[in-house]
């Protein structure tokens, strides 16, 4: 298994915060350790983060439908209302 977050799937990022989150739970962990692990584990949630809104993204590229922005807007090629279909060109 790789050491690196870097080198870290995303399942083993999460797996990951979650065995952090449960050390830090644990009332015998020491001070120093709990704040070493705080800021790995905000690491790995800065890192998860940013694969989701990357993830997220490419979901809205794949499921948009042709002629409209992910968010949903016809894109300015087309020209006209986007919200009435007889005023678009094509």
């Amino acid at each position: 298994m790789a050491t690196k977050k870097e080198n870290l799937t995303f399942e083993q990022k999460l797996d990951k915060l979650e065995d952090i989150s449960k050390t830090l739970q644990d009332p015998a962990t020491d001070l120093l350790k709990a704040v070493d692990l705080y800021e790995e584990g905000m690491k790995l949630a800065s890192s998860i983060d940013s694969e989701l809104s990357k993830i997220e993204r490419r979901i809205e590229i794949v499921t948009s439908k042709p002629g409209e922005s992910p968010e949903g807007v016809m894109t300015e090629q087309y020209g006209g209302d986007p919200n009435n279909a007889e005023d678009v060109e094509f």
